[in-house]
């Protein structure tokens, strides 16, 4: 079956320089289409030389990265389920009312952002931050519920997708959330997400570990990424390579990478990379 799929999956992936329409963005810092979560034709805004963290829609103020996992997202219920919808609010407005959806369950790893908020609106789904140490998986504070993705409180065989956006890079053991992941999702589940990717190296890059005192070893100069739900940021234990790719084959997943581009969807730059894992 031909899919929305197709037109991006590119293995191995290679950097093409700055399309016309990269140029123009980072020049006039907006460009114009149609957005894939709000299903409207819009602005994007404030583009800069971080392409992939850029560009905000103005209605639902998604980024380029949101953006390319809603792609992705979109293209699994179309190759799954036969279903194509133009946008996630389509598909949330639409699903409550299709068969085929009855039982189909999302967990997403953030409660936060612009899919979140028209995800929530789907009965089946599921959203959870890391909030402490002191927490254990599945109790739920101040209204939000509690998961470490080493150990979730969730049964086997849960899930028929699971999201995570640039998450897993700051789980010390990120190996142990990924067979983790594997566990809770039912056969044939996917797991879609994004992560730091080195396209060109074979071994991931360890900038640090958590050491069994609770101290951080710092192999390289520590770096933070921004968190919606903490000002002073998170921290970034590895950035992955194909060596993530083979680890996650040994776990049982059928791996595919795609290096999505579509100016229209305001997905722009070479280093659009999401991961789409099945459980086989």
């Amino acid at each position: 079956m031909n899919t929305l799929l197709n037109e991006f999956q590119i293995y191995p992936l290679v950097q093409t320089k700055n399309s016309w329409v990269d140029k123009f963005a980072l020049k006039h810092t907006y460009t114009l289409g149609f957005c894939p979560i709000c299903g409207q034709v819009t602005i994007f805004l404030e583009f800069n030389d971080n392409l992939r963290e850029s560009g905000r829609c103005k209605v639902c103020h998604s980024t380029n990265r949101n953006r390319q996992m809603a792609v992705i997202l979109l293209g699994v219920i179309e190759e799954v389920k036969g279903l194509k919808f133009r946008s996630i609010k389509d598909f949330v407005a639409k699903a409550h009312r299709l068969e085929q959806l009855a039982d189909f369950k999302i967990y997403n790893t953030e409660t936060t952002g612009c899919l979140h908020n028209l995800l929530k609106e789907l009965p089946n789904y599921t959203a959870s931050e890391y909030l402490s140490m002191e927490y254990t998986s599945g109790e739920v504070i101040n209204g939000i519920l509690h998961q470490d993705l080493t150990k979730t409180s969730f049964v086997d065989n849960s899930f028929d997708v699971v999201l995570s956006s640039d998450v897993f890079e700051h789980i010390p053991k990120p190996y142990e959330g990924f067979q983790e992941v594997y566990r809770i999702l039912k056969c044939g589940g996917r797991h879609i997400f994004t992560v730091p990717f080195y396209s060109d190296r074979y071994r991931d890059e360890v900038r640090c570990k958590l050491q069994e005192d609770g101290s951080i070893n710092h192999i390289l100069p520590p770096v933070y990424h921004g968190d919606p739900i903490r000002t002073e940021g998170i921290l970034v234990y590895v950035i992955f390579s194909l060596e993530m790719l083979v680890k996650l084959s040994n776990f049982g997943y059928n791996s595919r990478m795609y290096n999505v581009k579509n100016y229209w969807y305001g997905i722009l730059g070479y280093s659009a990379i999401v991961f789409d894992t099945v459980k086989i």
